[in-house]
């Protein structure tokens, strides 16, 4: 399930206005940012122009696209492509997180549920930082196209699975791009949205997890979960093989023919921040495009890529063992184990004196680490931990315990979270509209979040595991989870400028989804210790063959004789990963008093707070009044640099 649905937004296109600014200080290099201004040149950039040159032509790009984006059609049709997006990927992320459990009972295997859980978050992990930094490097359509590959394929990959190793590989890779595509339209919206709008946008844009969340129970139930083979998931995960791609692909094709308007027209030169343009200013020819060769080792630069892959190839090492403890002969005296720890250890060291000596573009740069992002970060790194502690296997413990529910109410319940957590993130982003504040927000979030852990431990309780508790704890823990990530989406990207919003949403993201990672493994660990010992104990007169093969499937485990023993065995087992979800919430809390206060305005971020959002009138952006603005601007630079002897 995904646990940062409050984080997608939706809105109205947007352009920038620029209200005067202080004069730069910085005179060494020509201000053509305060020419371009006073041309009516709409760029987004009000830097001097020796930080503006720094800027990724992918940043430059969407810059450009409110050029060419003004009321009308278009801007209802680029908005409507967004929202069938964030339709398709709520109703596959609600669905696919119920097949998933099922997928691996098929092939007897679901104790390999925490180790799924751990390659998830870290695939998820490792791909954030990439593609964010693919958004500057290239743009945001062209990283989506990416996300939205690696997406299709993994489906595929899991619905003609023949064994449970395809499926963790087709989980792992759809993963990363599910969550590619959340980060680059997070991005987008960012791109596009003020300050006192981003909030209730963003819970806008989750909205289609309401209407999912009921759908999912009559698409699981009838397609799913009902046919007598067993494999009914197959077809849940093969139908988004299809409609992934088809829903995507209005939104990339607008965003690219938006930028070859505004490269046709000139802007994409006129943009502050472009390589090109630098040149041509400074009065040198302009500068010949990169080799094939010279572009490979550009993007292999910029991505880190052997920092990417020490990461990824450390905390897989690291974090894999606990999952794999039950699994392997002679647990963690296997050789094969103690040879993770030490390799994977290793390599984390090296992971680290590679990005403090030797990364040329660092995966966190540590100009991103202000007080309100570190933060924001750790709230939702927790947030991520508390879920994910919990998550791998809660819906089984449920599905376990309640034999009396149909297939449908409990598809129906796995979604209580996710519904409460759209609901409270619209109602926060209205709050976040009109309080013009997020930091007291975020914490009466956190605080909500507390007490729906504290009423969930009760349930692992026989005598509290009324229908009642169990879905009043996951409404209340949905509530302060919809609160905590919807100001944390606005507070995180408001405390850095524009130029670092997707590497900072990625590194957001990335830790989070490390955190995730790290819960996953724990989880597995108690679980698959606890539920093995505690069978034998609740069941000693049922064979140890026979006990491995309830621990293996979840059906199995829910008709099993006597049940009351079953469900208490399962309830023991779940209890320390309920106490854990607690500590952690509570921890949340204190760390987000550390963050400071951020006034939500008109403005696209705290940094740069010239930078102003507004929609742009169509006779702004028709073909004549770009290309006379395109003119003008140029002519006034080269008359100043020639001024100025340059």
């Amino acid at each position: 399930m995904a646990h940062g649905i409050g984080r997608e937004v939706v809105g109205a296109a947007a352009g920038v206005q620029h209200p005067p600014a202080a004069e730069d200080t910085e005179t060494k290099v020509p201000d053509v940012e305060n020419l371009s201004q006073a041309n009516s040149v709409p760029t987004l950039e009000r830097t001097t122009t020796r930080d503006s040159f720094n800027q990724q032509i992918g940043v430059t790009k969407i810059e450009t696209l409110y050029m060419v984006f003004g009321r009308g059609w278009k801007l209802v049709l680029l908005w409507a492509s967004i929202a069938l997006i964030a339709y398709v990927w709520s109703l596959a992320a609600i669905t696919t997180s119920i097949y998933g459990a099922f997928a691996t009972s098929y092939f007897g295997k679901h104790t390999i549920v925490g180790t799924i859980a751990v390659l998830t978050n870290l695939s998820a992990a490792i791909t954030l930082p990439l593609l964010a930094k693919l958004c500057d490097v290239f743009s945001r359509p062209a990283s989506l196209s990416l996300a939205t590959v690696i997406f299709t394929i993994g489906y595929l990959l899991v619905a003609v699975a023949q064994n449970v190793q395809t499926v963790v590989a087709g989980e792992t890779l759809y993963s990363a791009g599910r969550t590619g595509i959340y980060q680059i339209m997070h991005i987008l919206i960012s791109d596009m949205t003020p300050l006192q709008w981003r909030g209730l946008v963003l819970g806008a844009y989750s909205l289609g997890f309401l209407l999912n969340g009921f759908l999912a129970g009559f698409i699981a139930s009838g397609i799913a979960l009902s046919m007598g083979t067993g494999d009914g998931w197959r077809w849940g995960f093969g139908m988004f093989c299809i409609i992934i791609p088809v829903c995507v692909c209005p939104s990339i094709a607008i965003m690219f023919w938006g930028h070859a308007r505004a490269k046709a027209l000139g802007a994409l030169s006129l943009a502050s921040s472009t390589y090109a343009r630098r040149r041509v200013l400074e009065g040198e020819n302009a500068a010949p495009k990169r080799t094939a060769w010279e572009m490979t080792v550009y993007v292999f630069h910029q991505v880190d890529a052997i920092g990417l892959a020490l990461f990824g190839f450390s905390f897989a090492l690291l974090l894999s063992p606990p999952t794999l403890e039950k699994v392997v002969k002679n647990g963690y005296k296997n050789p094969a184990l103690i040879a993770m720890y030490a390799v994977g250890g290793a390599l984390f060291i090296a992971f680290c004196i590679w990005e403090w000596k030797f990364a040329r573009y660092p995966i966190c740069p540590r100009r991103l680490l202000n007080r309100t992002f570190v933060a924001c970060l750790f709230v939702d790194t927790l947030h991520f931990f508390s879920n994910y502690i919990t998550d791998a296997y809660y819906n089984s413990w449920v599905y376990i315990v309640k034999p009396p529910w149909s297939d449908r109410n409990y598809a129906f319940f796995s979604n209580t979270y996710s519904t409460s957590m759209v609901v409270f993130a619209v109602i926060t982003g209205v709050a976040l509209r009109f309080t013009h504040k997020y930091r007291y927000i975020q914490l009466f979030g956190i605080v909500v979040r507390c007490i729906g852990e504290g009423l969930n431990f009760m349930t692992a309780s026989p005598s509290h595991q009324g229908d009642g508790n169990f879905v009043a704890a996951k409404i209340i823990i949905g509530a302060g989870a919809g609160i905590v990530v919807c100001t944390t989406a606005v507070g995180a990207p408001a405390s850095v400028p524009h130029a670092d919003l997707a590497i900072a949403m990625s590194i957001l993201h990335m830790v989070a989804q490390l955190g995730g990672s790290v819960a996953g493994a724990i989880s597995a660990t108690v679980w698959n210790t606890n539920v093995p010992r505690n069978l034998k104990k609740y069941l000693p007169d049922i064979d140890q063959a026979t006990r491995d093969k309830i621990f293996g499937n979840i059906r199995l485990a829910r008709r099993t004789k006597p049940h009351d023993m079953v469900v208490r065995a399962y309830s023991e087992a779940i209890r320390p990963l309920l106490i854990i979800a607690i500590c952690t919430s509570v921890l949340a809390f204190f760390i987000s008093l550390f963050g400071k206060e951020i006034y939500l305005d008109k403005s696209h971020n705290d940094v740069e707070r010239h930078k102003i959002i507004a929609i742009r009138k169509n006779t702004e952006t028709t073909d004549a009044v770009i290309e006379q603005q395109v003119k003008e601007a140029e002519e006034r630079a080269a008359a100043q640099l020639q001024e100025k002897g340059r």
